[in-house]
Formats: structure tokens, C-alpha cells, sequence
């Protein structure tokens, strides 16, 4: 469990409410919890999730490849029947759910991500080579995370677009935001 807020009187009581009715061990500062990764001083607040990032590029043996400087190939529409489909979609399914629990500190992916998750169901061969490119992309910005500077402001900051008809399967438009908690891209 993480405990997390600004009122440490309020932290320890709560503390001492749960230990005295649960058997439990107070780990401390949190610094790796479920592959997210916090490191936090008197400036900042940054979570990323390397080691997550590496365990994914190993899991698909591209450690020893190159990075590519952008998630999906620009000008790429991903289409549900072009191409071979694969004959287990088994990891196919697992990278994707890996790269969506990454989404949680890489906003940045998210779109390609959502690209590459329309097709779970029968994946081709061309959409396993979207869901590699972008774990390319993740090699060279393996340590790229969310990044709080202290005392920046907690407004709520949101932008959104949509395209006309972007999806060539299904004739509907695309959406797309970006949220803000202060200077940090969130969602």
C-alpha cells in the first residue's frame, strides 16, 4: 500500500489506525513500487519506470538494436485485415498490455499504444511490427517519465482534438488529448 499526501500528522495517524488492525510493516519512503520508480527531493517529484522499460526490450530482444526517434512510423494507418495474421497472438497480447501499463509514466506513447490495441483480436504481422517500432522508440527514452517540480501549481490544464473520419476501418474520427497538472503532462 502507498501512503502518500502533504499532512504528515495525518499520515502517521493513519499509520497507527492501520497497524493497529493490520499486521504491517512501514518500508518508508516509497522508491519502487509495482515497476514505477520515484525519486523525490526538496525540487522535483520524478516517477518513471526504466526497469519496466528494460524487462520489455529484453522480453522482445532488441537490446542490442537501435532507438528510432518517434512511437509509430509517420503517415502509417493501421488497417485490421492488411497483411498475414499471426498464428499466436499470444505475445502479441502481452506487449501490448505491457506498453499500456507503461502509459501510466509515458504519456507519450499513448497514441501508438491505442493504434496497436484495436487490434487484440486477430493481430497481423504488420501491427506486431507497429507494437516493435514503438518499443524501438522506448530504447532510446527508457528514462523518460513524469516530472513534478515543487511548488508548481496543481491547476488542471486540458487540450483536445479529433480528425474527420481518421480511422481507415471504420470511417470514425480520432480523438486525442493532453491533460496538464501544472507544467506536467499527465494523461
Amino acid at each position: 500500500m502507498v501512503i502518500t499526501g502533504s499532512d504528515d500528522v495525518s499520515i502517521q495517524h493513519l499509520k497507527r489506525q492501520l497497524q493497529a488492525s493490520f499486521q504491517m510493516k512501514d518500508l518508508g519512503c516509497l522508491h519502487y513500487f509495482l515497476g514505477l520508480e520515484v525519486h523525490s527531493n526538496s525540487n522535483c517529484v520524478l516517477h518513471h519506470q526504466h526497469k519496466y522499460t528494460e524487462d520489455l526490450i529484453s522480453l522482445v530482444g532488441l537490446q542490442m538494436t537501435n532507438h528510432v526517434d518517434t512511437p509509430l512510423e509517420v503517415n502509417v494507418k493501421y488497417h485490421r485485415d492488411e497483411g498475414d495474421i499471426l498464428p499466436n497472438p499470444l505475445l502479441y497480447r502481452q506487449l501490448v498490455g505491457s506498453l499500456n501499463y507503461l502509459t501510466i509514466t509515458r504519456p507519450d506513447i499513448s497514441f501508438a499504444v491505442q493504434q496497436v490495441s484495436q487490434f487484440m483480436h486477430t493481430p497481423r504481422h504488420l501491427h506486431l511490427a507497429g507494437v516493435r517500432r514503438t518499443i524501438h522508440y522506448l530504447k532510446g527514452t527508457s528514462h523518460r517519465g513524469l516530472f513534478f517540480p515543487a511548488g508548481s501549481s496543481l491547476q488542471l490544464l486540458g487540450y483536445s482534438d479529433a480528425d474527420w473520419a481518421g480511422c481507415p476501418d471504420t470511417r470514425r474520427s480520432v480523438t486525442g488529448w493532453c491533460m496538464f497538472l501544472g507544467p506536467a503532462l499527465i494523461s
